[in-house]
């Protein structure tokens, strides 16, 4: 048994795990559902799995809140959303139908509880309308607070074969009227528009969607899957005015896709991602599916106004976890002796904290297997992930304008969370350290302050 199991992310114990679902506070507790597989393959008849918690740090596993034991989700109880109403819970999602000639069926379904541990299916509450195909799922659910009317939007590919958004408005969560699609087909929205979610934040509201599309790469054609999210505003008509300016990446890392909000009782705005996703062969060849496991969710974080959009932050909560506090303060500089800063650490879960000051260049690298070299004449940083199936070191490069000013790190044996200036930019990968990794070193030119912490479990 290998050592990469996570200690305070969700996470299975056995079988494949992907999209979150359901996220909800309900009865005091907080409730996240995912996507399951009992077995490790991507696709198949998938059930909910179910872990609650009071403090969104130490959960409590459940047993499946659904399996796929109905005629119309017989192949699989997919993605979808959860509320609260009149002290019930009420589960919205995707029941899938495969057809005997190779076909699919698509119905949106409901599924209620009263203690938020016991669930009783009641069937589609929608099927599938004229003008898409049997692409058609992931609905996400949400009060108008003004008109007091339940609005829900569902992750869609039209006859054309592209993607988009549906709406449909209901005035008691069990009878829905369609109201059209929401985005506008003069923007590119891939092939596929999945796990939409209409969110808003400090009174702006956001359009998330994971775009699916087509892209050239290395010779091939391949699929390229990616959250982004879009400032606008929901109209009258239903349609979703987009406010000019580009879309935004949600996470610039290899390993972040089907992002899910939900407001709290404290009236937070919370999200989980799947901690997975890229092709088949990709996902299969980590080394967890030797241990009869694969993917996890990413921390909780909590979504907030940022000067240009939104940023993602880790949830205060989190703090519960440090252990063994170190502090540094230090200058680095090219003609001084002292030009690094290493911390040997006695296990591969921790957090770390770095503010900068006066920084011209540094190199950060995290044990064995992550590699960030930031220049602030180009105010961008290449970060680098040693790639556990080719041995190579994959890349990419983050433009963060405003210079960085603040690191905050999150390691849990086998995953490493970046959030960058709070927030406004964040980066998320599986990475497998070695076991004998037990270094962090920083160097370069730059004033530092930084923390680190041992991080305890978060019991599953």
């Amino acid at each position: 048994m290998s050592n990469y199991k996570l200690d305070y992310h969700i996470a299975p114990t056995s079988g494949f795990m992907n999209d979150p679902n359901g996220l909800v506070q309900f009865k005091g507790k907080y409730h996240v559902f995912y996507q399951w597989l009992d077995r490790l393959q991507a696709q198949g008849p998938k059930s909910w799995g179910h872990v609650a918690s009071s403090d969104l740090v130490h959960w409590e596993s459940y047993e499946c809140a659904m399996h796929p034991d109905q005629w119309y989700d017989k192949d699989g109880c997919y993605s979808g959303s959860a509320i609260v109403h009149e002290d019930t819970l009420y589960l919205f999602y995707t029941g899938n139908v495969r057809t005997e000639s190779g076909g699919r069926e698509t119905y949106q379904c409901l599924a209620t509880s009263t203690d938020g541990e016991q669930f009783t299916k009641h069937g589609p509450i929608i099927h599938l309308p004229e003008g898409y195909t049997a692409h058609f799922r992931d609905p996400k659910v949400w009060k108008e607070p003004v008109s007091q009317q339940w609005w829900m939007v569902i992750g869609a590919q039209t006859q054309e074969l592209t993607g988009n958004v549906a709406l449909y408005r209901s005035e008691d969560l069990w009878n829905w009227t369609y109201q059209g699609n929401m985005l506008s087909s003069d923007r590119n929205w891939g092939y596929m528009c999945e796990c939409p979610d209409l969110v808003t934040v400090a009174e702006q509201q956001y359009m998330i969607v994971s775009r699916q599309e087509k892209i050239e790469r290395d010779g091939r054609q391949m699929d390229q899957c990616i959250p982004y999210y879009f400032a606008g505003q929901m109209q009258s008509d239903g349609q979703f005015h987009l406010y000019s300016g580009q879309e935004q990446q949600l996470d610039e890392g290899w390993d972040y896709y089907a992002p899910q909000s939900f407001v709290d009782e404290q009236g937070r705005v919370l999200s989980f991602a799947w901690m997975g996703g890229g092709e088949i062969d990709y996902q299969m060849s980590q080394p967890t599916v030797e241990d009869g496991w694969l993917h996890a969710l990413t921390i909780p974080r909590e979504l907030v106004a940022a000067p240009n959009g939104m940023k993602q932050r880790p949830v205060v909560e989190l703090q519960q976890l440090r252990q063994q506090e170190r502090s540094y303060e230090v200058v680095l500089t090219d003609e001084h002796e002292v030009s690094e800063v290493t911390c040997a650490v006695s296990s591969h879960v921790q957090e770390i904290l770095l503010e900068f000051d006066d920084a011209r260049h540094w190199e950060l690298l995290l044990l064995d297997g992550v590699q960030l070299h930031y220049v602030d004449e180009s105010k961008s940083i290449v970060l680098k992930r040693l790639n556990w199936w080719t041995g190579e070191w994959d890349e990419r490069v983050l433009i963060v304008p405003e210079g960085v000013q603040r690191l905050h790190v999150f390691i849990d044996r086998s995953s490493v969370e970046l959030f960058i200036n709070d927030g406004e930019k964040t980066a998320t990968m599986r990475v497998f350290f070695k076991t004998t990794a037990d270094t962090i070193r920083l160097s370069g030119c730059a004033n530092v302050k930084g923390k680190v912490w041992e991080l305890s479990k978060g019991e599953l």
